[in-house]
């Protein structure tokens, strides 16, 4: 059995002077978003094996909050730029290659693509995907490369908790 969190990267403003898309920080709601959002994830009894992000820097501060917020060693997240921009296929491809020892796997990025993914990996017709979206797929899997379709265990945000 497999377990793949999705999260899309907190709250960011999308007009940051002098600064590229991939530098973008979060804003202040986003910092305490991803504080919430990792006080859930501990209350629905979900730490990841591993965590990989896009090394945009919204995405992995939106990581590196969560994960120290989950007793999660923030050395031990693995960046993955090929995130950033990325197709569906791009992310499917991606997962296929995470190592088998891994359980639960918590992917950080980025909009339209995991909004998009959440539907396709969960056969699941989603309506919105907000900053600091948690979309959590069970797979019957044993083999992260036959990865397909899977069940949604929970989709959460932080607004259902302001």
């Amino acid at each position: 059995m497999k377990h793949l969190l999705l999260v899309r990267h907190a709250e960011s403003p999308f007009n940051y002077h002098n600064c590229k898309d991939f530098d973008r920080p979060l804003n202040n709601q986003g910092i305490e978003d991803a504080k919430v959002m990792a006080t859930q994830l501990i209350k629905n009894k979900f730490l990841p094996d591993l965590i990989v992000s896009s090394g945009a820097n919204r995405a992995l501060t939106t990581s590196q909050i969560i994960a120290e917020n989950i007793s999660y060693q923030e050395n031990k997240i693995e960046l993955n730029n090929d995130i950033y921009n990325a197709s569906i296929e791009d992310i499917i491809s991606i997962l296929h290659n995470i190592p088998d020892k891994y359980e639960k796997i918590m992917l950080t990025g980025h909009n339209p693509t995991f909004h998009l993914l959440s539907q396709t990996l969960s056969e699941t017709n989603v309506i919105k995907f907000p900053p600091c979206c948690m979309f959590l797929i069970k797979f019957n899997i044993e083999l992260w490369s036959l990865l397909d379709r899977g069940e949604k265990q929970i989709m959460i945000y932080p607004q259902l908790f302001r």
